[in-house]
């Protein structure tokens, strides 16, 4: 049976090297279209490298992005990410022995130690420990193999289908490859996680082992939260021997979050902060509507109440360039006419803008709040109403001729 499955997965994982032609079908960077406008990028000897815009997904610039490469530990972003989303923070996992002879990076742990889900995942992120990666992924799926499958599939849902993992914690396999893109599209997803966000930005942390009746003080390894940069603010660094040195790194100015992601560099620290600086100076967010925001009450037929207040489902923003600030025009396109009984939520149109090229970036507009439909007695009700107002408006011609 093991030999059968690992025959697939080299099978799957051939199959991935031969896909990358897919990748040629990725939007245009942002820099392709404002050549003229913004700076050249800086020179960077990353393998692979990219910068996106957090808020919208936004690629503002990339090389070879979608190449497949050794991700290292960068790795642990998705580790991470599913175990916040899957598992309880104050369940008590013991280390196996498979866990504490895990080589590499390490946060130390003993066979039989037993540490919160919460202490893991601070030293995955912050001390990069690998020990800590497949402690994890035993709790959460049973084996590291196991949770390598959640990891695909995650990725995959994600929309990080250039990908193919193997492990946790990103040890060299010839199996377990990234590309640039991926990794920011993931780091993205995690970065909306709240715990996620608050370590990967912390330059250290103490934590007290309850079990052991000890403190301790992770240092992360991220040297950019160390003043390596105005607003560093994550996120994962990675090094093996193939992978070279990498790092997914971000920062936050002016409410405006950047990603920036480099494999197989030669000075990870200066190349990331030289590509988030430029996005910084070049490119500005354009909030055009908050989630959950009311744009304006439409009219409704039959129900309860004769309108309806109409929000914007997600947040509707595009990054422009600095120098130019030119933002697009929202455009609106509504279901009409609008008919009760309506749910909350329900959507009744779309607002869209466009983007450069052909593109267009759409939010669906929904019912804010449900409206049920009207009654024999609301119907007489809103009749009267009318009624009342249909002789106040001919009073008023009258008075006014």
């Amino acid at each position: 049976m093991n030999c059968v499955r690992r025959a697939i997965a080299g099978m799957i994982a051939a199959l991935l090297l031969i896909s990358g032609a897919e990748a040629a079908a990725a939007p245009r960077p942002l820099v392709d279209h404002y050549r003229d406008v913004v700076e050249s990028p800086p020179s960077l000897w990353a393998h692979g490298a990219i910068l996106m815009d957090a808020a919208t997904g936004d690629v503002l610039w990339e090389r070879n992005a979608h190449v497949r490469l050794h991700p290292a530990s960068t790795t642990k972003v998705l580790t991470a990410l599913i175990a916040l989303e899957r598992g309880d923070l104050d369940a008590r996992v013991t280390v196996s022995k498979r866990a504490a002879q895990t080589p590499g990076s390490s946060m130390y742990l003993r066979e039989g130690e037993v540490h919160t889900l919460h202490d893991l995942v601070h030293g995955l992120l912050m001390l990069s420990g690998n020990d800590a990666a497949v402690a994890i992924a035993e709790h959460i799926a049973g084996s590291v193999e196991a949770f390598a499958d959640l990891m695909n599939e995650r990725a995959e849902r994600l929309g990080a289908r250039n990908s193919h993992f193997v492990n946790p914690h990103g040890l060299t396999h010839p199996e377990h490859l990234s590309t640039a893109y991926d990794l920011a599209v993931i780091t993205r997803a995690a970065l909306q996680n709240p715990l996620f966000a608050e370590i990967v930005a912390a330059p250290q942390k103490e934590l007290t082992y309850e079990e052991l009746g000890r403190k301790v003080v992770l240092y992360n390894t991220n040297r950019l939260l160390r003043g390596g940069l105005p607003g560093a603010d994550g996120v994962k660094t990675g090094t093996t021997g193939a992978a070279g040195p990498c790092l997914i790194a971000s920062a936050t100015r002016d409410d405006q979050k950047l990603i920036a992601v480099v494999l197989n560099a030669s000075n990870r620290w200066r190349e990331s902060a030289a590509l988030l600086e430029w996005g910084f100076r070049n490119f500005a967010l354009a909030r055009l509507g908050r989630a959950g925001e009311v744009l304006v009450h439409l009219p409704v037929r039959g129900g309860k109440r004769r309108a309806v207040p109409v929000a914007l489902r997600e947040e509707l923003a595009v990054v422009v360039p600095r120098k130019t600030g030119a933002v697009p025009e929202v455009q609106v396109d509504l279901k009409r006419p609008l008919r009760a009984p309506l749910r909350a939520g329900e959507v009744v149109g779309r607002a869209w803008v466009p983007l450069p090229g052909d593109g267009r970036r759409r939010v669906d507009l929904i019912a804010a709040e449900p409206l049920p439909a009207a009654t024999w007695v609301d119907r007489v009700y809103q009749g009267l109403v009318a009624l009342v107002d249909l002789e106040g408006q001919l009073n008023l011609n009258l008075i006014t001729r």
